[in-house]
């Protein structure tokens, strides 16, 4: 049983979670201002809380979500947002954030991205997905630099393997990675090349994109992204 807190205001998106909650017997939502939020939460925390960006600006909103992990360290939070940034995505990343949606999202996209979120691993509603594919290659290797946790769908990548490949997504030049993880630039090397060999990829960029791609895949649920899309335009 997942314990969802939802703590969004509009009452439109109410009406989308009661929707949700006579659908999932695996969901219990919870929500802001119903009662003594403190006396009524479940004993074990919330698992997901879910929130929408503040108006006034991202600062505000990565305050919000700070007081939130303070308060629930252990939960795992899906941000509504409207008119998102994309270096906006990688600060929220590392502050916890693991599903994106935007204000028109479906009842099964916000399903998709709480389960996501649940199991740590990211979510990117469609809508928002294609616009950061558009923007370009760079704002992939930003988002994913920024991820901790390993994709579901990259289990074939060693630790060290895509521990590797996330500096190179940083930028960082295979002497650099050498001196990071202890280990000579010949294993960089090997390293680099059992990625490409696993992800049929030829170079680093592509490598990064394979990841990207996998964390906004269709394993995060049936209205996951990039089910049908061809990224090799933007490679």
């Amino acid at each position: 049983m997942l314990d969802v807190l939802i703590a969004v205001e509009q009452s439109a998106w109410r009406r989308e979670f009661q929707a949700i909650s006579k659908e999932r017997d695996d969901v219990r939502l919870w929500y802001k201002g119903a009662g003594n939020l403190e006396r009524r939460k479940p004993a074990g925390g919330y698992d997901v809380i879910v929130i929408g960006s503040d108006h006034s600006g991202r600062q505000l909103t990565l305050e919000r979500i700070g007081f939130l992990k303070r308060r629930y360290a252990d939960c795992s939070l899906v941000l509504i947002c409207k008119n998102l940034q994309w270096f906006a995505i990688a600060e929220y990343c590392r502050a916890g954030v693991y599903g994106f949606v935007d204000e028109h999202a479906t009842c099964d996209q916000l399903v998709s991205a709480i389960s996501a979120a649940s199991r740590r691993d990211v979510y990117i509603s469609s809508s928002i997905a294609d616009k950061l594919a558009a923007s370009g290659v760079p704002h992939f290797l930003e988002i994913f630099a920024s991820i901790d946790s390993k994709p579901a769908d990259v289990d074939k990548l060693s630790e060290r393997e895509l521990e590797t490949l996330k500096l190179v997504a940083k930028g960082m030049s295979n002497k650099a990675i050498a001196q990071q993880l202890f280990i000579s630039e010949k294993t960089v090397k090997n390293h680099l090349y059992n990625v490409y060999k696993k992800l049929g990829v030829r170079d680093r960029t592509q490598a990064a994109i394979a990841v990207m791609k996998a964390l906004c895949s269709s394993q995060n649920g049936s209205f996951g992204p990039y089910i049908k899309k061809d990224l090799g335009s933007i490679m």
